[in-house]
C-alpha cells in the first residue's frame, strides 16, 4: 500500500477463510433520536481519500439509522488518544478506529474496550490490542493483480521489483501475491529487488540502477504503488523505453491514470473506497447489536486473530480505463475530464 493508505506496523493476514454466520446488519435505536451512535477516529484528513471514506460511512450510517461522530488525528498519536477519550465521553455504541501508529495504539484500543464498546479496526491493524473486527484491503490480491498483468505483457524475461516499506503490514502480503503468481513461470527471472520506502525519487534511482545493471534489458518493473511508479516511469522514459517496459502501480490516482493513458505506466490497482467505508459501518452496527458480521479471513496479530473483511481491488489498464472511471470509482476520486482532458472521451 502506498504511504497514502498505510502507516508503519508489522502483521500478517492468514489465508484461511472463515465460515461465518451472516446476520442482518440493521441498526437498533440507541440515542435520543432513535439512532445508534458510531464514533470514528481517523489518522488524517489531509488527503481527499479520508473525506471520501467519511462520505461513504455517512451514507451507510443513514441507511442503517445510525449517526457518526468523526475526529481526525492529523497523524499525531497523542492527539488521537485524547480524541478517543473525548469520543468516549459521548457514549458511542460502537467505534471505528484507524490508528495513527498500529504498533503503539494498543492502550488506546484498550481504553475503548474497557467501556465494553466494540471496536472495528479500519485500514491498519492494531498489534497491541485485539479489535473485534477489521476492514482492510486485500493486499495479497494486489500482488496477484500486478503480477498477472506483468505476465500478460512479458510472459518471460527479466523482472525488477521496487517495493515499499517492509514494515508495513501489507508488504508481505503483496510480495506473497507476486511469488505465488510467478512461481509457475520459470522463464521469468528476477534480476533486481529493492525497497524504495514509497519515495518516488528513490524509486527512480533504483530503476536507473536496475536498467544499467542489465544493459536496459528489463521486460517488467513491478512497482508497489503509483507514487514510486512516477519515478520508475521517468527512469524508463530517459532510456527511450517508454511503453516497452511494463510498469505497475497501486492506488489508481489521477496522475497514474493519465500515465496509463499515455503509455508510460502499464497498470494500477484501484481499491473499492465505497466498500471500505460502508462495510466498516455495517460491521460496527452489527457488533453494537450483539451480532456477528460476516468475514472473509482471519488477520493474525501478536495478541490474537481478528475477523476481517477484505476490500475488493481491481486492475486498471488502458483497455478498461473508461469502464473503471465511470462504473467502479467512487464519485470524487477522479473524472473522465481530469484523466482524458475532455468530458465526453468515454462516450
Amino acid at each position: 500500500m502506498s504511504a497514502k493508505w498505510s502507516r508503519i506496523l508489522s502483521v500478517s493476514i492468514s489465508s484461511i477463510a472463515l465460515a461465518s454466520t451472516v446476520h442482518p446488519l440493521v441498526a437498533s435505536a440507541k440515542d435520543a433520536d432513535g439512532k445508534l451512535v458510531i464514533a470514528v477516529s481517523l489518522q488524517s484528513e489531509q488527503e481527499p481519500i479520508w473525506h471520501l471514506w467519511v462520505n461513504s460511512m455517512t451514507a451507510e450510517a443513514e441507511r442503517q439509522n445510525a449517526r457518526l461522530i468523526v475526529q481526525y488525528a492529523n497523524r499525531d498519536p497523542a492527539k488521537q488518544a485524547a480524541q478517543v477519550e473525548q469520543l468516549l465521553a459521548q457514549n458511542p455504541d460502537a467505534f471505528i478506529f484507524n490508528p495513527v501508529n498500529g504498533g503503539a495504539a494498543g492502550p488506546t484500543v484498550d481504553s475503548i474496550k474497557e467501556e465494553k464498546i466494540p471496536v472495528v479496526g479500519f485500514d491498519d491493524v492494531v498489534t497491541g490490542s485485539l479489535t473485534d473486527y477489521l476492514v482492510t484491503r486485500d493486499n495479497y490480491q494486489v500482488g496477484v493483480l500486478q503480477a498477472q498483468e506483468a505476465l500478460k505483457v512479458a510472459p518471460k524475461g527479466n523482472f525488477a521489483f521496487i517495493k515499499g516499506d517492509p514494515t508495513w503490514s501489507g508488504w508481505p502480503l503483496i510480495v506473497k501475491g507476486y511469488k505465488d503468481t510467478l512461481a509457475a513461470n520459470p522463464d521469468v527471472k528476477t534480476v533486481f529487488d529493492q525497497n524504495a520506502n514509497w519515495d518516488p525519487s528513490k524509486a527512480q534511482a533504483l530503476a536507473e540502477n536496475a536498467l544499467s545493471a542489465n544493459g536496459d534489458n528489463l521486460q517488467a518493473v513491478v512497482v508497489m504503488n503509483d507514487g514510486m511508479a512516477t519515478g520508475v516511469v521517468a527512469a524508463v522514459k530517459s532510456r527511450n523505453l517508454s511503453g516497452k517496459v511494463f510498469v505497475s502501480g497501486m492506488d489508481a490516482e489521477t496522475q497514474a491514470l493519465k500515465s496509463i493513458l499515455d503509455g508510460g505506466q502499464t497498470m494500477s490497482v484501484y481499491t473499492d473506497i465505497d466498500d471500505y467505508g460502508s462495510w466498516a459501518v455495517k460491521a460496527a452496527v452489527a457488533l453494537a447489536n450483539g451480532e456477528t458480521p460476516p468475514s472473509d479471513r482471519m488477520t493474525s496479530t501478536p495478541v490474537g486473530d481478528v475477523p476481517t473483511h477484505l476490500v475488493k481491488t481491481f486492475a486498471v489498464t488502458k483497455e478498461n480505463l473508461c469502464e473503471t472511471i465511470t462504473t467502479k470509482m467512487i464519485a470524487g476520486w477522479t473524472t473522465v475530464q481530469e484523466v482524458f482532458g475532455k468530458p465526453d472521451a468515454c462516450k
